[in-house]
């Protein structure tokens, strides 16, 4: 390459990129009035809304769109939930639409499964199919042949589905759950009685303690997450918000706080209950909130005292007496104060949410709040699930296993989920669906998952479909947000509303066919659209928002909060820290939120950026510890657990404990497209099976380190 040439092509490139990122500046700046659009730059260059689905959050989009392409994206002002900002997915999006693997038309495998044979079929072929596999359930009344599983994206295809699933009468429709991204619902469930309406209120909170919920990364809604941090650093005169980081690694959030207390990995809910018996035994918690409002005090009370004095924990958790001390009196004394964690070990949610009902940080704001949002979320009118009938384990979770039982499932229906790729022991997913009779998989691509399958139905990308979702804010309040198609679609792909209603209409089961009176989903968005008052606006695209209930009625709503001592007897056995065995910590940057969109070239430049990686996996490890063991920065290694072995390149990071490694999670992809295929390792693959009562794994594993 000449290198006159290519400082010239830089020095030119490098004036086109200064002139470019001018006019945002220029805006910023006051060239124009606000809400004032530059001139158009041709005729046909117009802005459409759009309702981005690459995650939960269902955050609005504005898409530039010239001559009929979109050609840009923007965050869409104004938005209850994105505030007009993008996250890095949003910002991909439409390398997602033009993805030159995307899938064009639905696929029918040939072969053998998992050959990667496949022949086009018409989707009036593709319908015939999936209608004779769902009849010969129907005509066997044996619903419990059928299993759904589904993404967790709350919109209206979504609750079509549902119906579907009530309808033929399966009792297994499960959501997938996203790794690593989900708040304590279970601890919620136990000492609430419902995780129903439950949110932290981060963005007004005084004192927030985390434990080991690294949540600028990954919270449901990445945008509002970083929005919050905004806010509670520069947004109030009165007080700048006190953040503590509790976890064995320098996460972003940690990185953010004011204070990072470094434990030894697992022993967040130990530390949490330490601080309770600093707080119990100098009289510092609550005790007119307890008395009041809760039950199981006493049973608690006795755990905490007997067990969890500060020697015992400060030598479990590797946090010296004195730290555990001042955070419980610095807890007291800033009130209220807010211990937040994610949905990890049952015992840690537990235990950690435990502080803020002896606290009385329930029901109040810069507390746990609760709102009535989630009754304006999507709904049709319809019955609840049937119970389970059949041997088959209610948990997705731990369906390979119950499918090696001896199940009798005939049928499995999957949308746009991938568990062969983001559970524990994936291995065990591919072989549970290759002795399958049938699978059928509605995915835009050919992923871990989809290859697995018989039929694979692609539906319209996002940009090409009508859109009506609800989420909600991290202030509690409901969002309905909604937007017409931004283009026509363009590939042989489907709207799964609409099949979903022709489907239900061919079965031959009046009972079902009455269930979905509309004609198309147009027809059906649009009585949705008219329950909740946006039908008018539809067109147009936009949002509707539902304030969240007063703080006054939420202790009101749960007057009997229970300690639930008993889930503190249930924690799960940590081995002791050896010299040749660390403890892996998996992580999920946010560029790959809910361990998705490595198959997105944009994500890949920006998911490492803290320690100088792109386009590969990498393990963080302490300069000690890989000075003990012979390992060299930027060397390849190999990380090896009782469940796999996998290469990865070595980064000394000394914001880790000495007794612990982590690895990305989203990363080690054997398909999914071009960009995903063959590009870093995927951890999941050292994680062993360990499922929590509630049938969730826990992604913990012990492994060695060593020289590649």
């Amino acid at each position: 390459m000449n290198p006159e040439i290519s400082r010239r092509n830089f020095l030119k490139w490098g004036g086109l990129l200064g002139a470019a990122s001018a006019l945002p500046q220029a805006l910023r700046a006051g060239v124009l009035t606000p809400g004032e659009r530059p001139p158009a730059l041709l005729e046909s260059d117009v802005r459409r809304p759009a309702v981005c689905k690459l995650c939960p959050a269902l955050c609005m989009l504005d898409i530039r769109v010239v001559e009929g392409k979109p050609v840009g994206v923007s965050g869409k002002a104004g938005h209850p939930v994105s505030g007009g900002a993008l996250c890095p997915k949003g910002g991909a999006i439409l390398q997602d639409l033009y993805h030159p693997d995307r899938l064009r038309f639905p696929i029918l495998r040939k072969g053998e499964r998992g050959e990667g044979r496949w022949e086009r079929v018409s989707w009036n072929e593709a319908e015939r199919i999936l209608r004779t596999r769902l009849s010969g359930v129907l005509d066997a009344d044996k619903p419990e042949r059928l299993a759904m599983l589904a993404a967790p994206i709350r919109d209206i295809r979504h609750e079509l589905q549902k119906r579907f699933a009530r309808a033929l009468g399966t009792p297994y429709y499960w959501e997938w759950d996203w790794p690593l991204g989900e708040g304590p619902s279970d601890a919620f469930r136990l000492m609430h009685g419902s995780e129903e309406g439950l949110f932290y209120d981060l963005t007004n909170a005084n004192h927030i303690v985390s434990f080991g919920w690294d949540w600028l990364q990954a919270f449901p809604s990445p945008i509002e997450a970083q929005r919050a941090y905004g806010r509670l650093r520069r947004g109030r005169a009165e007080r700048r918000t006190r953040m503590v980081q509790i976890e064995p690694r320098l996460s972003v959030t940690a990185s953010k706080a004011d204070e990072w207390v470094r434990v030894r990995p697992g022993t967040e809910g130990v530390l949490a209950l330490g601080v309770a018996h600093i707080l119990i035994s100098e009289g510092l918690y609550d005790e007119a909130f307890v008395k009041r409002w809760t039950r199981g005090f006493r049973e608690y009370r006795e755990l905490v005292l007997r067990e969890y004095g500060p020697d015992s924990v400060s030598a479990q958790t590797g946090v010296e007496r004195a730290k555990i001390a001042e955070l419980a009196r610095e807890m007291a004394d800033i009130r209220p104060a807010l211990a937040i964690t994610n949905r990890g070990e049952v015992f840690t949610q537990v235990a950690v949410h435990g502080l803020n009902v002896l606290l009385g940080s329930v029901g109040v704001r810069q507390g746990v709040l609760w709102s009535e949002a989630e009754r304006h979320q999507l709904s049709l009118p319809g019955g609840s699930l049937p119970s389970p009938k059949s041997r088959l384990e209610n948990s997705a979770h731990r369906l390979p296993e119950s499918l090696g039982s001896g199940s009798g499932l005939d049928l499995l229906w999957l949308e746009r989920v991938n568990p062969v790729f983001l559970s524990p022991e994936p291995e065990r997913w591919r072989q549970a669906l290759r002795a399958l009779p049938f699978i059928v998989s509605f995915s835009s691509f050919l992923d871990e998952t989809s290859e697995l399958a018989d039929l694979v139905l692609p539906p319209h990308h996002g940009l090409e479909a009508w859109q009506y979702g609800f989420t909600r804010t991290i202030d509690g309040d409901g969002v309905v947000s909604f937007a017409p198609p931004v283009i026509a679609p363009m590939h042989d792909t489907c709207d799964h509303g609409d099949l979903i209603l022709r489907l239900a209409r061919s079965l031959g089961d009046r009972r079902i066919a009455e269930a979905f009176p509309w004609k198309d989903f147009v027809e059906a968005l649009g009585e949705a659209a008219g329950r909740s008052g946006t039908e008018a606006a539809m067109r147009e695209g936009g949002w509707r928002r539902y304030a969240a209930v007063p703080a006054a009625t939420v202790s009101a709503a749960f007057p009997a909060l229970h300690f639930a001592a008993e889930a503190l007897n249930n924690r799960a056995v940590r081995a002791e820290p050896s010299d040749d065995m660390l403890d892996l910590q998996v992580f999920v940057p946010l560029a790959f939120s809910f361990g998705e969109g490595a198959h997105l070239p944009y994500l890949h430049s920006v998911a490492g950026i803290h320690v100088g990686e792109e386009w590969g996996s990498w393990l963080e490890i302490h300069p000690d510890t890989a000075k003990r063991l012979g390992i060299e920065d930027r060397k390849e290694v190999w990380v090896e657990s009782p469940a796999g072995r996998v290469r990865a390149k070595a980064r000394y990071f000394p914001g880790i404990d000495p007794s612990t490694v982590a690895m990305p999670l989203g990363l080690g992809h054997t398909a999914m497209g071009r960009y995903a295929l063959g590009v870093g390792v995927n951890p999941a693959a050292l994680v062993k099976r360990n499922f929590e009562p509630s049938g969730r794994p826990l992604w913990r594993a012990k492994v060695r380190v060593y020289a590649a």
